[in-house]
């Protein structure tokens, strides 16, 4: 049986939610106020926005808050579509390297890159675990610079008892497939800024269409991801697919594998998504419902995996103070020699990584202010990382097979 790369949260209930409300997709409105409701609990002294994805949030916000040819900052591990939707609307991009523990933005140089000309910092809380957030929030305060918190892997993530999300002006957080929550593809955003909220409620209307054609695909890819979610049902469907083309096509799977990152257009188009449907929000709530239960189990999970691989030669972690309340979304491994290699063994053995080394923004040719900086940890880090899917329904079972998987790769 293969560990799929990567799974969704979900129990027979979900699955229930979700033929259900695809065979009778009525009354959507009362699905819109419900997870409303449970976000603004959540979110109390936040105005929350329902969006068809993340990153037309964060379009969006950049739209409202700056103008061409101002200066924003981002870690230079980020997304890299957001540094292109950037680029897209004429701002102008300056990169950070990042720290050696957790691969988040550098705080001191951060610092040292602030200008007069600095007008916004986009802050990531990559893989979930907390930037140094509360630091730089006092900075972008200090010198008037709007922060805009990518929290699109860190929902449940707090720093000193303060979730994610409710440091910057704005904080977005994907709901896509591999995330968690998921609604199945969309995205949330957070704002105490009314006018921001007016402007995008506006665009939506003006702008989003349903499409029947996209709307039959979203369902499509939908079932199948959650098909694929179950080791078994993943063993049957697709682990031999994929098999397949990652040897002898490693091209093709890789475009499959990070299809959702959204790279590979030639421009970020806003309109590619329809509102979200009311299947999409139903399984939403369901997600937030049950939110604390799969991430208790995720954490201990992760706990337990951490503990079993301690000490291989060539595996490591990031350094990530167990003190920190986060979400485990993602067990994250750093290989020290021959990455590709060890990758391949683990696939062949039947646990199916992320290739993690997507994050580097400098790869990918961007308009950037300073490319003559020094990016070391970032070059030398991204090479490295491989993601295992952390799912709350995993075995132990299943978690042993990874420790021994792993643990026999290394030691060949």
């Amino acid at each position: 049986m293969s560990i799929p790369f990567f799974s969704i949260d979900l129990d027979l209930k979900d699955i229930f939610s979700l033929t259900k409300n695809i065979i009778f997709p009525f009354n959507k409105q009362k699905s819109e106020l419900k997870i409303q409701k449970i976000l603004e609990r959540r979110f109390p002294n936040k105005s929350v926005v329902i969006l068809p994805s993340a990153r037309l949030g964060f379009y969006l916000s950049l739209k409202k808050y700056f103008k061409e040819n101002d200066e924003i900052i981002f870690s230079s591990m980020s997304f890299p579509l957001y540094v292109k939707i950037a680029n897209q609307l004429k701002l102008k991009v300056r990169l950070v390297d990042v720290n050696e523990k957790n691969l988040n933005i550098d705080l001191k140089k951060l610092k040292e890159s602030i200008t007069p000309l600095t007008k916004g910092i986009v802050a990531t809380h990559l893989f979930g675990y907390p930037c140094e957030i509360n630091e730089i929030k006092d900075i972008a305060k200090k010198n008037n610079i709007v922060l805009i918190e990518d929290c699109a892997q860190s929902f449940g993530t707090y720093s000193n008892e303060i979730e994610t999300g409710n440091f910057g002006d704005v904080g977005i957080f994907s709901c896509s497939l591999i995330k968690i929550p998921t609604t199945l593809g969309g995205g949330i955003l957070i704002t105490s800024n009314k006018e921001l909220v007016k402007f995008i409620y506006s665009w939506k209307k003006e702008n989003l269409s349903k499409s029947i054609k996209k709307e039959f695909l979203l369902i499509l890819k939908n079932i199948i991801s959650v098909a694929n979610s179950f080791p078994f049902l993943y063993s049957i469907l697709s682990s031999k697919v994929l098999f397949f083309l990652n040897r002898f096509n490693p091209r093709v799977y890789r475009k499959i594998i990070y299809s959702g990152m959204g790279l590979k257009k030639g421009v970020f188009d806003p309109r590619e998504r329809s509102d979200l449907s009311k299947y999409q929000l139903e399984f939403g709530i369901s997600q937030l419902n049950k939110l604390d239960k799969m991430q208790e189990k995720r954490t201990q999970n992760s706990i337990y995996l951490k503990n079993k691989l301690a000490g291989l030669k060539n595996v490591s972690f990031l350094d990530y103070d167990e003190q920190i309340k986060w979400n485990y979304q993602y067990f994250i491994i750093k290989i020290n020699n021959n990455y590709s290699e060890f990758n391949k063994k683990i696939f062949k053995r039947g646990v199916h990584a992320m290739e993690e080394n997507v994050w580097n923004c400098l790869d990918y040719n961007y308009s950037i202010i300073n490319d003559g900086d020094n990016f070391n940890r970032t070059i030398e880090n991204n090479q490295k990382i491989l993601r295992i899917q952390n799912s709350s329904y995993l075995t132990k079972k299943n978690l042993d097979k990874i420790i021994s998987t792993i643990i026999e790769s290394a030691n060949d």
